[in-house]
């Protein structure tokens, strides 16, 4: 009886020797014992927090350059990934709807529709008052912007958006070079690239441009006006329908903004014009509006007398340090060195560029 009580204990201690064996091996030495279903993952806290941004459509340069500016000051503060609209505002609402089920903390959008502020804003609020930064294309009905208190918006100083500097760089063109008075009548005769009708921009900058020039006692002989829609390809098929009916005529191209600029002096390059810059045999000068790196090099080259320029990155930091202070908590602009305005914006100023100051411009591009 006893030998066999025995054998029983040395088999039960056996088993359990066995059991405990068996639960440590699997693991290194040191690792924690957890439940299956509590394995630490790494928790949110750890991981930056996302700033949901998104532009209009990346075929506006101007935008994409923009996005590049959030991307840029993002590091190491958001986690972000431009999202393009595509001009299409219902694609837009599904990304801003993406952005939200994920968590972000803020959204900035350069919305397609300006009508449809309102439903962003409902959707920022439903989703737990998320903070709203609109860019680039401004929400001017001021109900928009005073029904919520955590919406604001970043862009270049506002109400003629460029277009007086741009106005007052014609001029200026205009009376050192008197041979671009071509037949000697002492008027400009123009050929205008309009904006996207629904861009807020759009009409001030045509309405500024001109009435820059009047107001320094330039007449304007205006041969025609259009709008390009903000792209290269579509201010080219106009520029290509003008060229052929007026050339040599036309004195001055004036572009809201240099993706058209880029189109239409395509157009006239094909025809015969500004193929070695201010020293070709047919010129016509070109101006535009944004001062991107590609018109930077046409303005080296002569192609094109200047542009305005639109700080891109600029205003992607601005966007960034707002979205900083609201995901904490804090007021949009408490510690930084912008202000708001009545209109709940921070602007950053335009500036005009020529080849006497382009490196202005192109130091706002070095880290883009």
């Amino acid at each position: 009886m006893k030998s066999k009580l025995i054998t029983l204990l040395l088999c039960i201690s056996l088993a359990v020797s066995f059991a405990a064996c068996s639960n440590t091996s699997s693991q290194p030495e040191g690792t924690p014992q957890n439940d299956p279903g509590t394995e630490k993952t790494p928790a949110a806290s750890d991981e930056l927090p996302i700033l949901g941004a998104g532009i209009y459509s990346a075929s506006d340069n101007f935008n994409t350059y923009i996005g590049k500016g959030i991307t840029s000051a993002a590091k190491g503060i958001f986690q972000t990934n431009i999202e393009d609209g595509q001009n299409d505002q219902s694609t837009q609402n599904n990304q801003i709807d993406t952005m939200l089920a994920k968590g972000a903390k803020v959204i900035a959008i350069s919305v397609v529709d300006v009508t449809a502020a309102p439903t962003i804003i409902e959707k920022a609020k439903e989703a737990g008052n998320v903070p709203v930064i609109f860019f680039n294309k401004e929400i001017t009905d001021e109900s928009v912007m005073q029904s919520y208190d955590k919406v604001y918006f970043v862009g270049s100083t506002g109400v003629d958006y460029g277009a007086s500097i741009q106005g007052e760089m014609i001029v200026d063109a205009w009376k050192k070079n008197p041979q671009f008075d071509k037949n000697g009548d002492g008027k400009i005769q123009m050929v205008y690239l309009m904006g996207d009708p629904g861009h807020t921009a759009a009409k001030p900058r045509a309405d500024y441009v001109k009435k820059a020039i009047t107001d320094a006692g330039i007449e304007i002989d205006l041969l025609a006006e259009d709008t390009g829609m903000w792209v290269t390809a579509t201010a080219k098929d106009k520029m290509d329908a003008w060229i052929s009916k007026y050339g040599d005529e036309i004195e001055f191209i004036v572009t809201a903004n240099d993706a058209m600029a880029f189109g239409a002096l395509a157009s006239i390059q094909a025809a015969g014009f500004n193929t070695n810059g201010k020293d070709s045999d047919m010129y016509i000068p070109v101006i535009g509006i944004d001062a991107l790196p590609e018109a930077l090099d046409k303005i080296k080259s002569g192609e094109m007398i200047g542009s305005v320029l639109q700080d891109a990155r600029s205003q992607g930091v601005a966007i960034v340090k707002i979205a900083q202070n609201l995901a904490a908590g804090k007021g949009p602009v408490e510690g930084l060195e912008y202000t708001l305005d009545e209109a709940k914006a921070v602007r950053i100023p335009y500036k005009a560029i020529t080849a006497d100051n382009i490196n202005e411009a192109e130091e706002t591009y070095a880290e883009n």
